[in-house]
Parts: structure tokens; C-alpha cells; sequence
């Protein structure tokens, strides 16, 4: 398992927690996201010269306290994975953490960037996050 992490600045910790409770507004921020019905949604997503179609579905989203705990497994052509995130928010700062395992075939030919990838992704998805929650 590899682990990602990071914290960021926020305006309104209320209006953040409000907007994490709801992990569909955080699969608004996953990058090629084409198409979300309930708990499940299909993107497509470039790992270095391919493009590939993945399906992903929320598997929990607990909310307890200021702690919000997301685990969310994607399966593609010769890729499985599974990401857990945690995000705490403390005052006017949001710190995260993803630990992600990955496996299959294509997994194991791109492992590099495979983990390169995914720790921009969390970026992107925390950064739009805290994009939407400041409008």
C-alpha cells in the first residue's frame, strides 16, 4: 500500500464539512469523470500514453466528527484499485491522507507512474474541493 498525503487552507470549516458529507460532491472533483449514477461512476483517465475507461464505486463514506473516511475501489483493463482517503479538517486547514493499493496486469507494467498519477489526482480532487467550497 503507498500513502499520499497533504493540507490545505480553508475560508469556512462549517461549509467545508457540510460539503465533504457528501461524497457525491467528491466525485464531482475526480479528473475524466463522465458520467455518476448514485454510488458509482465511470471515468477515463491518462496513464502515460494510454487513455483507459474505469468504473468506480464509493464502497463507505463515514463521517464522525471533523474526520470524514472515504474508501472508493476503481476497476479497469488489467487494473484494480483501491483508495482510502481521511480528511480532518482543524480550524482553517484540511489535512489528508490516501492510502491506495493497486494491482493487475497494466498496474504492474506502469508502476511508477501509476503512483506519480495518483498522488496528483488527490491533489486535484482536494484542490477542486476546496475550490467549490470557497465560491
Amino acid at each position: 500500500m503507498t500513502k499520499t498525503e497533504g493540507e490545505i487552507m480553508i475560508k469556512d470549516p462549517t461549509k467545508a464539512k457540510q460539503f465533504f458529507s457528501d461524497y457525491k460532491n467528491l466525485l464531482t472533483c475526480i479528473p475524466g469523470v463522465k458520467e455518476i449514477n448514485g454510488n458509482s461512476f465511470k471515468a477515463y483517465v491518462k496513464f502515460s500514453f494510454l487513455t483507459i475507461e474505469i468504473n468506480g464505486t464509493v464502497k463507505t463514506h463515514e463521517v464522525n466528527g471533523d474526520n470524514i473516511d472515504t474508501l472508493i475501489t476503481i476497476e479497469g483493463p488489467g487494473i484494480i484499485a483501491s483508495i482510502n482517503t481521511l480528511l480532518t479538517i482543524l480550524g482553517n486547514k484540511i489535512k489528508w491522507s490516501s492510502d491506495y493499493e493497486v494491482s493487475g496486469p497494466l498496474a504492474n507494467s506502469l508502476k511508477k507512474h501509476i503512483s506519480s498519477q495518483a498522488e496528483e489526482i488527490s491533489k486535484q480532487i482536494v484542490e477542486c474541493s476546496v475550490g467549490k467550497i470557497s465560491q
